[in-house]
């Protein structure tokens, strides 16, 4: 039965094991026993449902005016033995740490170019740890708030025009014997200034 393990929690047993393999050069160039398998990234509504894609608004409405804000996106992710032991199964070693991750967009039907067609491409830290064997939900920045201050996404304030985009996630980390995995998974993004109530701004 798959168990799933509270959103970004880090054991203190894997700052233990990386530091143990921290130096540990050949390890790094051997192949993991580790698959990091990307179930699925699911994004939200203007309204803040759950769903398979994203709608990005560009500018909010909040009682003291409009503002922007970063949008959240989340990889649900299953680490899986490359090569199964029945009898044995997973053991801690097989455990993975996510250390950063990668976005770029491109447009639905070519690459684009980035800060004219499609936002400019990021990378990000985090850290979280996804036990063998479960499944772990990972919330991630996909979209910076620094992307809906400049082009192509600022020129969408005051109109009702739709950028789709395609978001390409790639996700780096090691196993807790410090070899690379990594997985690749993509979102579908709406950008637009929709239409909405007035809300509280967030706390800053």
């Amino acid at each position: 039965m798959k168990k799933t393990k509270p959103t970004l929690k880090v054991l203190a047993v894997a700052a233990a094991f990386l530091a143990l393999s921290g130096c540990n050069n050949v390890s790094r160039e051997a192949q993991s026993s580790s698959m990091l398998i990307i179930e699925s990234i699911t994004g939200t509504t203007t309204e803040g449902d759950v769903v398979p894609f994203l709608q990005s608004d560009i500018q909010r409405n909040g009682t003291s005016g409009t503002y922007v804000a970063a949008d959240v996106a989340t990889a649900n992710i299953m680490v899986r033995l490359i090569n199964p032991a029945p009898l044995n199964g997973p053991s801690q070693f097989n455990d993975v740490v996510l250390t950063n991750y990668r976005v770029t967009f491109e447009l639905p039907t070519s690459p684009g170019t980035p800060g004219v067609d499609v936002p400019l491409p990021f990378d990000a830290s985090t850290t979280v740890l996804c036990q063998a064997d479960m499944s772990t939900a990972v919330p991630f920045v996909v979209v910076l708030e620094a992307a809906k201050l400049a082009a192509p996404l600022v020129g969408l304030v005051g109109t009702t025009t739709v950028i789709e985009t395609k978001a390409k996630i790639e996700l780096f980390g090691h196993d807790l014997m410090d070899k690379p995995v990594t997985a690749t998974g993509y979102l579908t993004i709406y950008f637009a200034d929709y239409p909405e109530a007035v809300v509280s701004a967030p706390k800053r």
